[in-house]
């Protein structure tokens, strides 16, 4: 009787002590704040205006509920319905702005709970296309010396004279000569760091 007794004593002693534990045992908090990220293309980058979708995706433990693109909220789309609530969501949108110079996008996820993740997505817009200065002389037997100067508003990435590589730093301006047997047809191409391209027939 008095071990009985002994045993009550600390049951009654315990477990006030354990019911907190025991509460937030059952009672689930959110303490993590979605994540938001860009994976095309990244911040930073210039892009051409052709076909300019930023695209990326959402992640939280309790729910994705609303993610706004410069105050805009891409979740009450139609197109977003079924994404409510979902725990990952892939989203892209069309920025604003179409012409050349930066484009900040401000993006803001919000979970169940109520909190918030913030992204700053700066992307430069280059819709410019490089120009070529070229002159071709023939050689005889169908070769030909190619000499010309291609030029960017920001940047010329790579040169392709008759599908021939040229090795060169990107640069805003850069000059080349080389002698090419090309076959029918052929072009160069000049492409700028955004993307935007120039052909031009060798003959």
């Amino acid at each position: 009787m008095q071990a009985m007794h002994r045993d009550q004593i600390r049951l009654a002693l315990v477990v006030p002590l354990l019911a907190p534990l025991l509460a937030s045992c059952l009672t689930r908090t959110d303490s993590l704040a979605p994540v938001v990220s860009i994976t095309d293309p990244r911040s930073g980058a210039t892009r051409t205006t052709e076909d300019l979708v930023i695209a990326g995706y959402a992640l939280d433990d309790e729910g994705i509920v609303a993610i706004r693109v410069n105050g805009s909220d891409l979740m009450s789309s139609e197109f977003y319905s079924s994404e409510m609530g979902m725990k990952l969501v892939q989203f892209k949108f069309q920025p604003l702005q179409a012409q050349e110079g930066e484009i900040v996008s401000v993006i803001e996820v919000e979970d169940r709970s109520g909190r918030v993740s913030r992204l700053i997505h700066r992307l430069v817009v280059d819709a410019t296309t490089p120009t070529l200065e070229l002159n071709v002389t023939e050689l005889g037997e169908g070769r030909l010396r190619v000499q010309g100067v291609a030029r960017d508003n920001l940047s010329v990435r790579t040169i392709r004279v008759a599908e021939i590589p040229l090795q060169f730093i990107p640069s805003a301006e850069h000059a080349f000569i080389l002698n090419v047997t090309p076959e029918e047809g052929a072009t160069i191409e000049v492409v700028d760091g955004a993307g935007n391209r120039l052909t031009r027939p060798l003959q």
